[in-house]
């Protein structure tokens, strides 16, 4: 026998019609979950897939499927609107799926909720940077090609960069890399 917290609700999980009829869970409002067979009632152990609880449920066609434990949870015990279709975790973590943590809400919602995440603000993104050339090697670039006593041909400045002569007389004229000054 599984014993059940102090405050925690347990219901029989409905699927939909294309589940199984031998498949029966119940879920918990502290987000666990019990598989009822023959035998028994037995803990079902935690899988996670995308960070997500879940359980596998065997379909009417004989094929594997996945039923994601909050929405389980959401489905059974929240009440939702008509055009809310998503369950969020209130405190952004997925795998935390008691009742209290889970919310219907609207895509728009979901989405203001996902970017307002601690974990994805903090974050320092830096942008990629395809570029061969940085402003120091521009710097000395432009040094080398107005140098009075310069005796390296530009095709040789230009294979030393890893750039072709085209770039480099457009470096020179200032078409590119213009705002840069010596």
């Amino acid at each position: 026998m599984i014993r059940s917290y102090w405050n925690e609700e347990w219901k029989v999980v409905t699927f939909d019609e294309n589940v199984s009829e031998k498949e029966n869970y119940k879920i918990s409002t502290l987000g666990r979950v019990i598989k009822c067979t023959a035998e028994g009632e037995f803990l079902q152990d935690e899988k996670f897939s995308n960070g997500y609880q879940m359980i596998r449920t065997k379909l009417k066609s004989g094929v594997w499927s996945c039923r994601y434990v909050h929405k389980l949870i959401a489905e059974h015990f929240l009440e939702r609107k008509d055009n809310q279709k998503y369950v969020i975790h209130l405190n952004y973590k997925k795998a935390d799926n008691r009742l209290e943590n889970l919310k219907w809400a609207t895509k728009r919602e979901k989405e203001i909720h996902q970017f307002s995440n601690p974990d994805n603000v903090n974050i320092k993104r830096k942008l990629p940077s395809h570029a061969k050339l940085t402003e120091t090697k521009v710097k000395f670039i432009k040094r080398k090609i107005n140098d009075p006593n310069r005796r390296t041909r530009l095709k040789m400045i230009a294979k030393q960069f890893g750039i072709s002569e085209m770039q480099l007389y457009r470096i020179k004229t200032g078409e590119n890399w213009g705002y840069v000054t010596e």
